[in-house]
């Protein structure tokens, strides 16, 4: 990446450097275990601020319209059978993911709640905002040898943001995806949809016979 302010035609230019000038190595996150092995971090128990959902077309509803239940099929009886390749690939209707949500989403509500948050909008000040999926991933670094990750940080106002960033790998790892595995996902995404339950459906079974 060129200098801001640099033009194309100044690459000509040389600057002496001293001889014994070592190049500065880059910032890095030490990777060994045995630097994290201590007595376990206090966290705090983490409370819910609100809620938003998605909907089959990725837009945002400000509402909990898409909160699913667990909802187990009973113990007794005939087995629920459940076919996990149902609707792969004739209704199945897959997301375009070049375009990437980022934080967006998370964005979007916290401009429009920005003044019910406990604390008022400065309770932002010193706060984290992230996915839980790109904690979880910071946090196992030490313990993963495989796969490479990036990450882009934002401080705002004393609110730093943290959104993933694809590596070149992970991306030709995306687009050379072979179908097994696509279908894979969605059988688990199938499951997942078998064992839960919406609000209005949870409400019905567990309402009393009358």
């Amino acid at each position: 990446m060129e200098p801001r302010g640099t033009k194309r035609g100044a690459a000509k230019i040389r600057v002496a450097e001293p001889c014994n000038k070592l190049p500065r190595p880059a910032p890095s996150l030490p990777t060994d275990p045995a630097l994290y092995s201590g007595p376990f971090p206090f966290y705090r128990r983490p409370s819910e601020l609100g809620c938003f959902s998605l909907d089959t077309q990725r837009q945002y509803h400000g509402d909990a319209r898409a909160l699913r239940y667990y909802s187990p099929p009973p113990t007794n009886g005939q087995s629920p059978n459940f076919d996990l390749r149902d609707g792969y690939p004739d209704r199945y209707q897959t997301r375009d993911e070049e375009v990437q949500e980022r934080l967006d989403h998370l964005l979007r509500w916290l401009l429009e709640h920005r003044g019910q948050l406990e604390g008022g909008p400065s309770w932002l000040a010193g706060a984290t905002v992230t996915w839980r999926g790109h904690l979880t991933k910071l946090l196992t670094t030490p313990y993963e040898r495989q796969e490479g990750w990036q990450l882009a940080a934002s401080r705002f106002q004393g609110t730093l943001y943290l959104s993933e960033v694809e590596t070149p790998a992970a991306r030709v790892q995306r687009l050379n995806r072979p179908p097994l595995l696509r279908e894979l996902m969605y059988m688990g995404y199938k499951f997942e949809q078998y064992m839960c339950a919406a609000a209005w459906e949870t409400t019905l079974c567990s309402s009393p016979e009358r």
